[in-house]
């Protein structure tokens, strides 16, 4: 019994000791093999992209600036209209009878008062002789002053009857595009309350967009560089969904003076000639703003990729680990992406065997 002990034993000892000989000559997983490249500095055009709407350089509501019952309308709704053109007339036979009247009032004013001034001019040498008194001469001066007053009263009663009629006429305030009238002939209008239409002035025209404070630090340092012109950030616009390029360029015309701090973003508003009226406010653009040739990191375009939030790289780091790093880029110049924030100099991405790639895994660096 004891022998058939100790045998069992032994056999079990030499198992276990042929397995840890099979283990332990297993060989490790030899390093991925990857093709990588330096983030490196290069000269190249910097441009930053927007989503953006036009807008009418003017919006003006036409309103009527008297009561009165609309009478006419004399423009074609939608068409192009100059500045001055005849837009509306109101009913103003009631204007005309209190400006006749106020032209009355004016006449009889006038009379009355070159009547006291001759009056007052014939007595003042007879109170110098004595044939009148120096009473009958201060109420003749008194007279002809009082009158003067109420003609210039009379006057100003004429002048205001006379602009009221001809507010009853109205006129486009600007040269654009008109909208649909909202009110018929023969509806009422209130003065400075009813809308009657709105006009666009939409040559130049205006793109309003929102860039970050980062971007616009771009922007001033662009254009501190070239004397604080703001022509020197150039802006373009890609129309539709085909990104149409539209054949004017424009230039900065203003951005807010805060900033958002819940979307750290400012309005800006870029304008742009449009002298063949092929933009029209309400428009959704594409606008892309042109920094110039500047010093800007690029890797090789094939080295990005998409990772569902973002772009990112595949970056070799200590131990030659695989790191995954979310990058910022620009546009495409050649075959290298521009890469405006997320990496440095001198960091190597991986540019062949990222079908095996993943974050962690150890790689070997091989030239080609």
């Amino acid at each position: 019994m004891k022998i058939r002990y100790a045998f069992l034993v032994c056999f079990v000892l030499l198992t276990v000791c042929g397995c840890d000989n099979r283990t332990a000559g297993t060989p490790r997983a030899a390093p991925v093999k990857v093709v990588a490249v330096e983030a490196a500095n290069a000269k190249a055009e910097v441009e930053y992209t927007f989503s953006g709407t036009l807008a009418a350089k003017e919006e003006v509501g036409v309103r009527s600036r008297i009561n009165g019952y609309l009478s006419r309308r004399l423009f074609q709704e939608g068409a192009y209209i100059q500045e001055g053109d005849v837009l509306y007339q109101l009913d103003d036979r009631n204007l005309k009878s209190a400006l006749d009247m106020a032209r009355a009032d004016t006449a009889k004013a006038e009379a009355t008062h070159k009547n006291d001034v001759i009056y007052r001019d014939r007595l003042i040498p007879l109170v110098k002789s004595g044939a009148a008194g120096v009473q009958d001469r201060d109420n003749a001066v008194a007279k002809a002053d009082e009158s003067q007053a109420l003609l210039q009263a009379a006057l100003a009663n004429e002048e205001k009857a006379s602009v009221n009629l001809g507010y009853a006429t109205i006129t486009a305030p600007v040269t654009g595009y008109i909208n649909r009238s909202s009110v018929d002939t023969g509806g009422y209008v209130t003065a400075g309350d009813t809308l009657l239409t709105t006009m666009y002035r939409i040559d130049p025209i205006r793109a309003e967009f929102s860039i970050t404070d980062r971007e616009l630090i771009a922007f001033r340092q662009v254009m501190a560089e070239n004397g604080g012109d703001p022509k020197s950030v150039v802006f373009r616009l890609e129309l539709g969904d085909t990104r149409t390029p539209y054949g004017h360029t424009g230039v900065l015309e203003m951005a807010d003076p805060v900033v958002d701090s819940r979307t750290n973003t400012l309005g800006v508003r870029a304008e742009f000639p449009n002298p063949e009226h092929a933009l029209r406010p309400g428009m959704y653009v594409n606008v892309i703003a042109s920094l110039g040739d500047r010093e800007v990191l690029t890797v090789p375009e094939i080295a990005v990729f998409d990772q569902g939030n973002g772009k990112a790289v595949y970056v070799v780091g200590d131990g030659n680990k695989l790191v995954v790093t979310p990058v910022e880029t620009g546009r495409r110049v050649g075959n290298n992406r521009i890469v405006l924030k997320g990496l440095a100099v001198g960091q190597k991405v991986v540019t062949e065997g990222l079908v095996t790639a993943r974050p962690g895994l150890t790689v070997e660096i091989i030239d080609k």
